[in-house]
């Protein structure tokens, strides 16, 4: 049963891949040996964690938001480009223990503490506040379950890192870190706030607050913490049946979704004056002044999020991070690694892979005609229109000043500029507006590469493909622009 889970759980949509897993030895491939490991512990404890006989605790209930946390975690750590996703998943999974071992080790007196713990809002299902139930803990215990967890997983000689995670998940500062588990275990704290969004009726409206710990922890922009909070939705069901938790249902969760961004989008209108005011140089104060709302709250955020132009792409120096500060998208490095990964799947599948550059035409007229701020914000929203309109399993990075990068696996260069010119009459029709109701037009350019045509050894096929497509993007514009040209060996 235990294999069975394993299988279910790489051809998951968790994985996203495009070949159906169908030996172990592809398991341990795809999750690694330690990810193995953690996915059958965390099958094994919710299965029997499940059977506790007669406790005061809603063993459903409190898998559920466990799971949550887990999911949370590990899109979280993607997204982060942090390593061991499954260890992630893990310590993710196990940060509440210590809820379950109190719960059997002392029943009479520990449901006093979860009933005064648990709401029962209107209309809904009662539900247990776990931070309220740790300040009661600690009245009445002199601990709180986070430190019981954290004993337990010692005891149990567990790893250092699902330790440290437990000990930190009600507040990283309340506990010494280690600083090689520090983002971990903010991943993990920020994660559990994030599945108490999905099982506390009410919590959506802390979404702010949540959001402001996703930038103050790991840089993420509100942007960046609502693509979490949706993925979390979108995966979540599917892993919940993996682990045969009852999920949310589709309304559930759409409305929990529409709640959260509501409350974004209203705390972003109320901060947006004094941000705006106090942020920007002096310069660019008054050319927002001029900018219809729409584009002027945005334009904000491109300015003071990087404190640079567009001039000046950011990599971001630790290990921790792959997105590039301005746009969101995935920087160059990251750009690099996910590209030798994907060119490793389609050589053993004996198929296809594509590049294509994208050069912004005249950037630096939009710079000198209507400021960095305006041409920053064309960037942020050429780089959404990009990320919005490719297929599930292409990527989209920033590559420099003004570029681009697309890579398309398994599209030949037939189905690749296909793609491509459906992008060029996207952005042709595109038109920001722009100071004092001017429409802005924008064209790229666009060099495409294609594997294995390229030719050259299977070792520098990465570095050959973004050479090739960069040899093919500036014939592109050396022939006026607003056009695409394939790299012909």
């Amino acid at each position: 049963a235990l294999v069975t889970k394993l299988f279910r759980a790489a051809n998951s949509p968790l994985y996203g891949m495009r070949r159906k897993v169908t030996n172990l030895r592809q398991v341990l491939s795809l999750l690694g040996l330690q990810g193995t490991l953690a996915l059958a512990l965390g099958f094994s404890l919710v299965t029997t964690g499940r059977d506790t006989g007669a406790v005061p605790l809603n063993t459903e209930q409190f898998w559920r938001r466990s799971l949550l946390a887990a999911t949370a975690c590990r899109i979280l750590g993607e997204r982060l480009s942090m390593k061991n996703l499954e260890e992630l998943f893990l310590a993710g999974l196990l940060h509440g223990v210590g809820i379950l071992a109190l719960s059997i080790m002392m029943p009479e007196p520990y449901s006093v503490l979860l009933t005064e713990a648990t709401e029962h809002p209107e209309g809904g299902a009662p539900v247990l506040n776990c931070g309220r139930l740790a300040e009661l803990e600690r009245e009445r215990l002199g601990d709180d379950h986070a430190a019981v967890g954290t004993w337990l997983m010692r005891h149990w000689r567990l790893p250092d890192y699902l330790c440290q995670a437990t000990a930190g998940s009600l507040d990283p500062d309340r506990v010494e870190t280690k600083d090689t588990y520090r983002a971990l275990v903010q991943c993990v704290a920020l994660a559990v706030r994030i599945a108490d969004i999905w099982v506390r009726p009410n919590y959506w409206q802390n979404s702010q607050e949540v959001a402001d710990l996703a930038r103050s922890w790991f840089k993420l922009e509100t942007d960046h913490y609502l693509e979490i909070l949706e993925a979390v939705g979108a995966k979540f069901p599917e892993i919940a049946a993996l682990f045969q938790i009852k999920s949310l249902d589709a309304a559930e969760i759409a409305g929990i979704l529409d709640q959260a961004r509501e409350v974004l989008d209203i705390r972003s209108v109320q901060r947006w004056p004094e941000r705006a005011s106090s942020q920007l140089p002096a310069g660019e104060r008054e050319s927002l002044a001029g900018l219809p709302h729409h584009l002027a709250a945005t334009s904000t955020v491109a300015s003071t999020r990087t404190g640079r132009s567009q001039r000046e792409p950011v990599v971001e120096a630790t290990s921790h991070y792959a997105f590039d500060a301005l746009t969101g998208l995935f920087n160059r490095p990251r750009l690099h690694e996910r590209l030798r990964q994907e060119l490793v799947t389609v050589r053993e599948q004996h198929q296809s892979l594509s590049v294509a550059l994208l050069d912004v035409d005249g950037c630096g007229q939009i710079n000198e005609a209507c400021g960095h701020s305006v041409g920053d914000q064309v960037l942020i929203a050429l780089g959404r229109l990009l990320g919005g309109n490719i297929q599930r399993q292409d990527l989209v990075a920033r590559y420099g000043n003004d570029e681009f990068a697309l890579v398309l696996p398994t599209s030949g260069t037939a189905a690749a500029r296909r793609l491509v010119e459906r992008l060029l009459t996207l952005i042709r029709h595109w038109e920001p507006a722009v100071t004092g109701g001017r429409s802005l037009c924008v064209t790229v350019s666009v060099g495409l590469a294609t594997y294995p045509e390229i030719g050259g050894s299977d070792d520098e096929a990465s570095e050959r493909l973004l050479e090739a497509a960069g040899q093919a993007l500036q014939l592109a514009k050396d022939a006026g622009g607003n056009q695409i040209i394939a790299y012909e060996a």
